[in-house]
């Protein structure tokens, strides 16, 4: 053992899994962006950085305005997936090598016609036979510069961390030639041809292997988008914040509700609003976007099971909602129908519902949103663990492997009991791990598995609060 102060080195027995995700404060945001790649989810951690690889604000998406939200009210990851129509075309430019052949072609980095106002150029390196590649603006300020590159394939590799462009090999063997800038030509992202196919393919693009989180296609209101986020939310270990339509009808609120039903999903209303571009205007936005915030912000310290709601749904930057406030009746209809109210509270902005998409009599199991939410997370950490479990030595039904097992599972949900996430005066009332014979019997072992049952109250939250007060005379007892 080296001494103190010093260094040591020591062998782990069971490593870690290498950069599993399990950030469940992350969003999967989609939708239509002037640039940017496509059906490719690009992590954006600022709205500086949504700027520089999707594009300034458009009017045709309300993607911007819902990214913004997201991080204003304090959401600090999100995954976006841009969608395109199916005609959909890159902008290019050939760079030739000294004999007028294609050495290397340029294609802007995502389908748009925001390509045409970029231009590549090729430049002599400082080492001897090196050249280096340009990428500029409209008014040839150079916006990315390579180091020298001695081959072609040096070129392609450099390209692939350009946040404009992408390079790949020419018909020529040989290394372009030194050029003046030029335009990449114009794309087209076809957004008019966009169906549910096209928002489809950006959910896929979302794979599992991203980790958990809340998905969402902000704004889309129809039962059609409802099924699809509700699905792959499900299917890939995350849950869906859904846009009611932006309307103060009960009875339209309580029809696209009753559209989808699922214990992985929650749908709120109304939009909420935002400040303007401009100064003294507004801006409205779906509601998932502020969802999505608070989440971010609230599950580091509060944990997946707690509500996003009440004192914790309190809005830092949406200033009003777009609807006039539903009376108590209204609200207390929409609640039942799963519909999550966000509502004008104590001079701001507050959410105030969190249900999820099931019949509270049919399954009242899964009406708490936050319950769906802890099973993901729960789901997600599991997994990370029995992943060090893979390949090891099943050295009998009490042996080291299977104990080893049952204390990782047991140590991970005395961690949620403790944070409050699970209901039980002890842990023993909370949470119970079953590694046992009954569950690794012989045969089981005889088929190279490992496995355990985890069985687990989730605690509920409060919905309705009741106080009573009696009034007693001076001369009487309390």
């Amino acid at each position: 053992m080296a001494g103190r102060p010093g260094v040591q080195v020591s062998i782990l027995e069971i490593p870690s899994p290498v950069s599993i995700p399990l950030d469940t404060g992350t969003w999967f945001s989609l939708g239509l962006t002037d640039r940017g790649p496509a059906a490719s989810p690009t992590l954006i951690q600022s709205l500086d950085q949504f700027n520089t690889v999707f594009g300034a604000r458009q009017s045709y998406s309300i993607l911007y305005d819902a990214v913004e939200t997201f991080f204003r009210e304090g959401g600090s990851r999100v995954y976006i997936s841009r969608v395109v129509g199916p005609a959909a075309t890159v902008g290019t430019h050939p760079l030739n090598d000294a004999g007028a052949q294609v050495s290397l072609t340029v294609n802007a980095i995502g389908p748009g016609a925001w390509s045409a106002n970029y231009k590549v150029a090729v430049v002599s390196g400082v080492t001897g036979g090196s050249y280096q590649i340009q990428i500029m603006d409209a008014s040839n300020n150079v916006l990315e510069q390579s180091g020298d590159l001695m081959d072609q394939g040096s070129a392609v590799a450099w390209a692939n961390y350009s946040s404009y462009v992408r390079i790949v090999l020419g018909a020529s063997a040989n290394n372009p030639a030194v050029a003046a800038p030029a335009a990449l030509t114009a794309g087209t992202d076809d957004r008019a041809s966009v169906t549910d196919t096209q928002w489809q393919a950006a959910l896929d693009a979302c794979g599992s292997q991203l980790g958990p989180g809340q998905v969402s296609q902000p704004g889309r209101t129809t039962s059609s988008a409802y099924n699809q986020v509700t699905g792959h939310a499900q299917n890939n270990n995350r849950v869906a914040l859904l846009d009611l339509p932006n309307s103060g009808t009960v009875a339209t609120l309580q029809a696209s509700a009753a559209s989808v039903v699922s214990r992985f999903g929650a749908a709120f209303c109304p939009w909420v609003v935002i400040p303007g571009v401009a100064t003294g205007t507004i801006r409205t936005v779906p509601p998932c976007a502020f969802i999505a915030g608070l989440l971010g912000r609230n599950d580091p310290g509060l944990g997946t099971n707690a509500p996003a709601a009440g004192n914790n749904g309190q809005a830092l930057y949406c200033t009003d909602i777009s609807q006039p406030d539903w009376s108590d009746t209204q609200r207390t209809t929409l609640n039942s129908s799963s519909c999550n109210v966000i509502r004008r509270l104590f001079g701001g902005v507050r959410n105030y519902g969190w249900r999820a998409l099931v019949n509270a009599t049919s399954d009242p199991s899964w009406v708490d949103f936050g319950n769906a939410r802890l099973f993901v997370d729960l789901s997600a950490e599991l997994d990370a663990i029995g992943e060090n479990y893979i390949f090891l030595e099943l050295d009998g039904q009490n042996g080291t492997t299977i104990n080893d097992f049952h204390g990782a599972l047991a140590g991970a949900m005395m961690d949620h009991y403790n944070s409050g996430d699970l209901f039980g005066d002890t842990p023993d009332q909370a949470f119970a791990v079953d590694t046992g014979p009954s569950v690794n019997t012989l045969q089981t072992l005889a088929n190279n598995e490992l496995h355990a049952i985890v069985r687990v109250k989730m605690a509920p939250f409060a919905e309705w609060v009741q106080i009573q007060i009696a009034k007693r005379q001076v001369t009487q007892a309390l």
